[in-house]
C-alpha cells in the first residue's frame, strides 16, 4: 500500500482537481489581502508616528519669474529649475528675509526652513517653507514674498519675482506611503495565503475523484455517490456493479471505521466486500488503516465506493453538462 501511495505521488499534477478543490477556499485569499491591507497600513502609521517625532508645518508659495530677455538672453540657463534651490538659501535673499523677521529666527534656522523647485514652466517657481510651527513657517514664507521681489529688482537679468499664490502653512505629512505600505501588506499575506493553500493540497488526505482512490489502495472505484443522488453517477454505479456481481449481494463498509470482532467475523462470510469512503475528507490514513486492519483479519474488499460527493464538483470534473448538451 506504501508504494501505492509513492506511485500516486510520481503521476503528476492533476491541475483541474487542484484549481475545483482550492477554488472553494479562494475567498481566504481576498480574506488575506485585505487583511494584509489593514494591518500594512495601521503598522505604517504606528511606526512613522513614532518616528517622526515633533510634527512640521509647511507652507507653499508659487512665484512668477520674468525675465530681461531685452539685454539679457541667457538669463533663464541660469536661473533654473537646477539652481533656484541653492539661490534661495544665498545670502542676498536670506539676509534681506532676516531684516524683516524677529531676532529669534537665525540665519541657520531660515536656511535649514526654506527650499524650492520648478515643476515644469521655467517662469513658475514653487518655495517650500517647513518649520516646527504653523506661526514660524507663515512668518518665513511672508519675509520670502518680500525678498523675492527686492531680489527680482536688484537683479538685471530679472524684471521682476511677483507672488502669484500663497497657502497657509499646515502640518506636513513626513511620511506619505501609507497606500504603499497598505498595498505591500495585501500583496504579501495574499502570497502567504496562496502559498499555505497550496501547502494544504499538498498535505490534504482526502479523496475527490474515482483515481484518488484507485491510484493509493489498488482497488477498483466502481463509482461515486453525490450528495444530491445524482441519477447519472447512480446509472454508472449500478451498471459497474451489475458487470461486476450481477445479481450476488454486495456488502458495504464504511472506510473510516475499524469493525468490531463481530462485524469482523460478518465481514469474512461477504461475497462481496465493497467499503464506502466518504468524499472530500482528511481522512486517508483512517481508510489505509481500515483497510489494512481488514487484510489482516482476512476480510477481502474487492473495490471501492465513493459516497457524498459534492455534485457541483463532479459536474465540472467530469464537464457533465457539457457532455450532456453534445449529446
Amino acid at each position: 500500500m506504501e508504494m501505492k501511495q509513492k506511485e500516486c505521488l510520481d503521476q503528476g499534477l492533476d491541475l483541474k482537481r487542484l484549481v475545483l478543490v482550492l477554488g472553494r477556499k479562494l475567498w481566504l485569499v481576498a480574506v488575506g489581502a485585505m487583511v494584509g491591507a489593514i494591518l500594512g497600513g495601521v503598522t505604517y502609521k504606528v511606526v512613522t508616528n513614532i518616528v517622526d517625532g515633533e510634527p512640521e508645518y509647511q507652507a507653499n508659495a508659487d512665484y512668477y519669474i520674468t525675465f530681461n530677455f531685452d539685454e539679457f538672453n541667457y538669463g533663464a540657463d541660469y536661473y533654473n529649475a537646477y539652481t533656484w534651490d541653492g539661490i534661495l538659501r544665498d545670502d542676498p535673499i536670506v539676509d534681506y528675509a532676516l531684516s524683516l523677521l524677529p531676532s529669534e529666527i537665525t540665519k541657520e534656522m531660515v536656511k535649514d526652513a526654506v527650499s524650492g523647485e520648478m515643476l515644469g514652466d521655467y517662469r513658475i517657481l514653487t518655495v517650500h517653507v517647513k518649520a516646527e510651527s504653523k506661526e514660524k513657517a507663515d512668518m518665513i514664507a511672508a519675509a520670502y514674498k518680500e525678498a523675492l521681489w527686492n531680489f527680482g529688482q536688484e537683479i538685471e537679468l530679472l524684471d521682476s519675482v511677483e507672488l502669484w499664490s500663497q497657502e497657509e502653512a499646515i502640518e506636513y505629512e513626513k511620511n506619505n506611503k501609507t497606500g504603499n505600505a497598505a498595498f505591500l501588506g495585501a500583496f504579501l499575506l495574499t502570497l502567504f495565503v496562496m502559498f499555505a493553500l497550496l501547502f494544504y493540497y499538498v498535505l490534504e488526505d482526502a479523496f475527490y475523484v474515482e483515481k484518488d482512490a484507485e491510484e493509493r489502495f489498488g482497488l477498483p472505484v466502481y463509482g461515486l455517490l453525490t450528495k444530491a443522488e445524482d441519477i447519472k453517477q447512480k446509472d454508472i454505479l449500478n451498471d459497474n456493479l451489475t458487470f461486476t456481481f450481477g445479481n450476488s449481494p454486495i456488502a458495504y463498509w464504511n472506510g473510516e471505521k475499524i469493525p468490531t470482532a463481530e462485524e469482523y467475523a460478518n465481514l469474512r462470510k461477504a461475497e462481496n466486500l465493497l467499503v464506502n469512503i466518504p468524499w472530500g475528507c482528511n481522512n486517508g490514513r483512517q481508510v489505509e488503516r481500515v483497510l489494512r486492519q481488514m487484510k489482516l483479519q482476512d476480510c477481502e474488499v474487492k473495490g471501492i465506493v465513493i459516497t457524498e460527493a459534492e455534485d457541483a464538483f463532479v459536474k465540472a470534473y467530469y464537464a457533465v453538462e457539457r457532455w450532456k448538451s453534445k449529446k
